[in-house]
This record gives structure tokens, C-alpha cells and sequence, in this order.
């Protein structure tokens, strides 16, 4: 079966889409050699590549969460730390 024999007869709105196709400008050889992928790094063979159970998505909203929350911890722990020491003592000098 010729490939042309085989587009011959499909539902087409314009047939001249398919007047220009030439089997023989379809399948051309290349005389070029194929790119090659050459490591710059060695990596160790006995590497496991594993997949983490929890979603992306999921886990990047907890670390953004846990972010915010440190923050506010620090905050937090700021404030009650001012609230639990002793007030400071104030000296006053009246200059005559």
C-alpha cells in the first residue's frame, strides 16, 4: 500500500490541502550523525531515585505555613519575654 493510496478517499473540506503531497520528499535519510548526551558528572550507580509520597503542591503550602508560623512564634516569644521581666526602675534627677 502506497501512502498516497492511503490518504485517498478521507473527508476533506479543501482538496487541495492534500494536492502538494509527495510520497518521495517524506522519508529522506540524513547522512548526520545523532547528537550524542555526554555527563559532565559522575553520579554514584548504587543512587535510588525515590518519590516522596506527599504532593507538591501540599508540601509547599506546609513549608510556606510553617514559615508564617515561625515568624509569629518569634514575635510572640519576644512580647512574653518583655512581659516576664521586671520592670525597669527609673531614676529621676530634678536639677535645680
Amino acid at each position: 500500500m502506497e501512502k498516497g493510496e492511503f490518504l485517498k478517499g478521507l473527508p476533506v473540506y479543501n482538496k487541495n490541502n492534500f494536492s502538494k503531497f509527495h510520497a518521495d520528499s517524506v522519508c529522506k535519510a540524513s547522512n548526520r550523525r545523532p547528537s550524542v548526551y555526554l555527563p559532565t558528572r559522575e553520579y554514584p550507580s548504587e543512587q535510588i531515585i525515590v518519590t516522596e509520597k506527599t504532593n507538591i503542591l501540599l508540601r509547599y503550602l506546609h513549608q510556606q505555613w510553617d514559615k508564617k508560623n515561625a515568624a509569629k512564634k518569634r514575635e510572640q516569644e519576644q512580647v512574653e519575654g518583655e512581659n516576664l521581666s521586671p520592670p525597669r526602675k527609673v531614676a529621676w534627677c530634678f536639677m535645680d
